[in-house]
């Protein structure tokens, strides 16, 4: 069976902290505090395309100093699913408690001796898992409210995906016709147009309107916020698919369908690493479906469609003779795709009502919270020595 994909509450989780963590590197430039999230967060990167000190990544644009970098976190320059260590949180709101159950710390800032004694040689730095825990539920508010718009826009994405998708087959027709009979000037076109299939919405979406005197300014990270849950849909909804007991629904024919689901599991299991897992480019959601409309029908024999996943114990053998007769099934990816963008539409206004309850959710941890900064749990604060240039 394919790689689950990430749950949408612990995938909200996993952005709030990192808008915060970008908040905290670029606003107060506290990385101290980034490494101690970081610390105490584990998370899990995986590079897919790159090494660890190339410049050409994403997010290489927020890029900080080689020591702010030792200071810091991946996760400043991670842009994608499954960063967060689901084995020390499980879920999404055990990040919370977790973090509330953490003393108070105390970080004091040496200067090395070898730099020279100054006026601020030490400094001390307070985390406050009660107050960082405050404005992190914050930005997760916020994002949670941002995702709400956005998975109402998805919701409208599939039918604009292929009407885009037949405009550009339309134009690309046009454009290999003038190519054939030249450009009217006595010559010939050596390059054709480079296939487009649709106009991508994922990288042209976005809410905000800077003109908009009364409109909330968006959270960090906006636009990556929206490419990731746009890449988490489209995957779920696949998988949603691949795990339907009546197969892909193309048609009446339930072995089609079979056959369908077969070609899909395949398909995704090809690109599972280069679309899904890691830290990825952008549009990778649509890059997936993107391939899978360009892709030719196939053949498959009928008899190999039939409950291939439940072995051959008690099945009659299908004589050679019957199986030349049968004839073989089309699987069409057209169709296939046009089942993702239908479920993935549905699927999107059922994470709204998720995204809405959000800020009800968070009741019982800023319970827990409040309990936590006047006194009623207590802890022992912990020093942590530190020997770094302060900067």
């Amino acid at each position: 069976m394919p790689e689950a994909a990430q749950d949408l509450r612990l995938f909200v989780t996993q952005r709030c902290i990192q808008s915060f963590m970008y908040l905290l590197a670029t606003c107060t430039h506290d990385l101290h505090t980034v490494g101690w999230l970081n610390d105490f967060i584990q998370p899990i990167t995986i590079n897919n395309y790159w090494d660890e000190d190339e410049d050409l990544k994403p997010g290489s644009e927020d890029s900080f100093r080689e020591n702010d970098k030792r200071l810091g976190s991946k996760l400043l320059n991670y842009h994608g699913l499954s960063a967060l260590n689901t084995t020390l949180f499980p879920t999404w709101d055990s990040f919370f408690t977790i973090l509330l159950e953490q003393p108070d710390a105390v970080i004091m800032i040496k200067t090395p001796a070898d730099v020279g004694r100054r006026v601020y040689s030490e400094i001390d730095i307070d985390i406050e898992p009660a107050r960082l825990c405050t404005r992190i539920l914050s930005v997760r508010e916020q994002i949670a409210k941002e995702m709400t718009g956005d998975l109402k826009a998805i919701a409208n994405m599939g039918q604009l995906i292929f009407n885009s998708y037949w405009e550009n087959t339309k134009e690309r027709r046009d454009t290999k016709k003038q190519t054939k009979e030249g450009n009217g000037l006595g010559t010939v076109e050596n390059e054709e147009s480079k296939p487009v299939g649709f106009q991508h919405p994922s990288s042209m979406y976005t809410t905000f309107d800077p003109t908009d005197d009364a409109a909330l300014a968006p959270s960090p990270l906006r636009k990556g916020n929206f490419d990731l849950l746009y890449s988490l849909i489209t995957q779920s909804a696949i998988l949603q698919l691949l795990e339907s007991e009546d197969g892909v629904v193309v048609g009446e024919d339930v072995v089609q369908n079979r056959a369908s689901q077969l070609f899909l599991s395949q398909f995704y299991k090809d690109r599972l690493l280069s679309h899904f897992v890691g830290s990825q480019w952008y549009g990778k959601g649509d890059d997936f479906i993107e391939e899978l409309m360009f892709g030719s029908p196939i053949m498959m024999p009928r008899h190999e469609c039939k409950d291939r996943d439940k072995g051959d114990e008690g099945e009659e053998e299908i004589e050679e003779s019957e199986i030349s007769k049968t004839p073989p099934l089309v699987v069409e990816p057209m169709r296939i795709a046009e089942q993702i963008l239908l479920r993935r539409d549905k699927l999107a206004l059922e994470w709204m009502d998720i995204m809405k309850a959000v800020p009800s959710e968070h009741t019982d941890i800023r319970k827990f919270q409040l309990d936590r900064l006047t006194g009623v749990v207590k802890t022992e604060p912990v020093k942590i020595v530190l020997e770094d240039e302060f900067q």
